[in-house]
């Protein structure tokens, strides 16, 4: 026998016992104390008694008012009404309900899209500070889009949120690599 067959038979000596070793701790679940005797009776000379397991709780599937028997379920239809009776409330007020610009007035002029008339129409709106812009949601387009006439549309089309949120870092380079020199 050379030495690699040696080497060889070794090795699967060496496999086949701690196959062995796995399988006789596989029984004994891993640490010798599981409470059972090798013939899978419960060992209850030494004050254990299994565990009671419980199965996890159904879970049942439910849509809409079916959660909360306390809430209605809402319609498409009963949605908006609830918009267009938000819209109208905004209306009725002349100006959006957004969050107030906090601090001095920005140039949003920088912001590309927004042009001279487009930056007074905001100013009237209350919108004067990229920070302000910056933070808006969606439904805060939402909001300030019908205020805008003939420019609606262009908050996200010319992508003004993204625009003032590098503006407002003062991320000079990183908007001009995006959007184009100041």
């Amino acid at each position: 026998m050379d030495g690699q067959q040696l080497f060889f038979l070794i090795a699967a000596l060496v496999i086949v016992a701690m196959i062995v070793i796995w399988a006789l701790v596989g029984r004994k679940g891993g640490t010798g104390t599981s409470g059972h005797d090798d013939h899978g009776h419960h060992d209850t000379a030494h004050g254990h008694e299994p565990a009671a397991v419980e199965p996890p709780p159904t879970i049942v599937p439910t849509m809409g008012a079916a959660l909360d028997p306390t809430v209605a379920a809402l319609s498409t239809a009963d949605v908006d009404a609830q918009i267009a009776a938000q819209a109208q409330e905004a209306a009725a007020s002349g100006t959006p309900r957004i969050a107030a610009a906090v601090g001095d007035p920005d140039d949003l002029r920088k912001i590309k899209g927004i042009g001279p008339k487009l930056n007074t129409l905001l100013g009237e709106l209350g919108v004067a500070r990229y920070d302000q812009i910056a933070a808006w949601t969606a439904a805060d387009v939402a909001e300030v889009d019908p205020y805008l006439g003939s420019f609606k549309g262009r908050i996200v089309r010319d992508n003004w949120i993204e625009q003032a949120g590098f503006l407002a870092k003062g991320d000079i380079a990183g908007f001009e690599a995006k959007f184009g020199k100041l």
